[in-house]
């Protein structure tokens, strides 16, 4: 079984709280390289991985 996921928008400002989503268990940023964020505008994602667990 793979990993189930939710993904998560970072949106304007939401950029500025980085280190505090990476830091998350199962977090992979994605951010796109924009250079200024602006309110409504999307600035990359992050996704949060769940493994199932082993026996």
């Amino acid at each position: 079984r793979h990993a189930d996921c939710v993904m998560e928008n970072l949106i304007g400002d939401d950029v500025d709280r980085l280190a505090e989503l990476a830091a998350e268990a199962g977090a992979v940023v994605h951010l796109y390289g924009k250079a200024e964020a602006r309110p409504g505008r999307k600035m990359g994602h992050v996704n949060y991985l769940k493994f199932p667990k082993t026996a």
